[in-house]
């Protein structure tokens, strides 16, 4: 796989100065409306929303979670024309964890996404869900024939077919899917204003996915590897749960400047399982490490999904899946049967 090229096809017309093109297209691109929850996916390129990128230049997606999902991401020309990008040949395992940024491609070596003409306006949808969705997953069996299929229907008939296909249940909390959305363009050339020479800052944090400030103003995400103004700047990481971070640095021209942070939770934050068996006196074991015997509390979770196993001699043995909810004790009340 290694050296493999995949081709944008970016199409539309928009103008830039000193180029002058058409009037822009009707974009035919069809949204699906999130509903409101604390379940969210965020999606951006490298050059962030609305970039312009030239033909022959390589594009990365990236994506964050606030909850473990399965991701699809597909791609909706000026044409109408579909192309699904996530799950692909090279990436099937489309089961995502929270709080991590990821990106397509997820390393160079395996395939690039490089802009080609015609020009005009993209739009790359991403949507995440707690459930696979059928009519997505189905596209699977297509992808050792070609890596990036392309979806042969109007963006109206596959958008209402994707929500039918999703489960919507209108209390927020049992909420199983959201979606998200950026735009880019591409011309065929850029003509900028003479500028003055930058630097590169490298931040990487501990955990990654912490939002990046510069003096306020929002950069990325962690890790992250990008020019900046050369000169002295604030740099603030902000992650839910973890205390934020910040720290001055002097950004000199052509050189390169590294942050590397280990970001604190916030003690209150984290979260605890109070399991309780009947019979009693089982022993208990969260992603397989022992923790004890029931009844037992154990504290300072970070959230997310644990697999807790119950075993006593004589009766079957319990194995099951819960989240750990930010500062709060959930209690697990588990009946175990006799082995017959």
């Amino acid at each position: 796989m290694k050296g493999k090229i995949l081709v944008l096809l970016i199409l539309g017309l928009f103008l830039i100065p000193a180029l002058t093109f058409s009037a822009e297209p009707e974009i035919k691109t069809i949204i699906i409306e999130p509903p409101q929850t604390e379940f969210k996916v965020d999606v951006w390129t490298d050059k962030g929303d609305n970039a312009r990128y030239t033909v022959g230049e390589t594009i990365t997606i990236y994506f964050k979670l606030t909850q473990d999902a399965y991701v699809y991401i597909w791609d909706i020309n000026a044409n109408g024309e579909i192309r699904l990008i996530l799950p692909n040949g090279y990436q099937q395992d489309n089961y995502f964890r929270a709080n991590i940024v990821y990106s397509i491609p997820p390393s160079k070596d395996k395939y690039v996404l490089r802009i080609a003409p015609p020009y005009g306006r993209e739009v790359i949808h991403v949507l995440a869900s707690k459930t696979p969705i059928n009519i997505l997953e189905s596209y699977k069996k297509d992808l050792t024939r070609d890596p990036f299929p392309l979806i042969q229907e109007s963006p109206e008939n596959f958008t209402d077919r994707v929500k039918r296909n999703i489960e919507i249940v209108p209390a927020p909390q049992t909420v199983q899917w959201t979606t998200a959305n950026t735009i880019f363009y591409v011309v065929e050339s850029i003509v900028a204003p003479p500028t003055q020479a930058l630097g590169r800052l490298v931040v990487e944090s501990k955990p990654s996915g912490a939002s990046i400030y510069m003096d306020g103003r929002f950069l990325g995400y962690t890790p992250y590897t990008g020019d900046v103004s050369p000169g002295r700047h604030t740099i603030t990481l902000q992650l839910p749960g973890y205390q934020p971070y910040e720290t001055t640095v002097n950004i000199t021209p052509n050189k390169t400047t590294k942050i590397g942070a280990t970001l604190k939770p916030i003690v209150s934050y984290l979260g605890a399982f109070y399991i309780t068996s009947t019979p009693s006196n089982a022993e208990v074991y969260i992603n397989g490490e022992r923790k004890g015997r029931t009844p037992i509390k154990i504290d300072k979770l970070k959230p997310g999904r644990y697999q807790i196993t119950i075993i006593k001699a004589g009766y079957e043995t319990f194995v099951q899946y819960f989240e750990v909810i930010p500062g709060e004790t959930r209690n697990i009340s588990v009946q175990l049967y006799p082995i017959r």
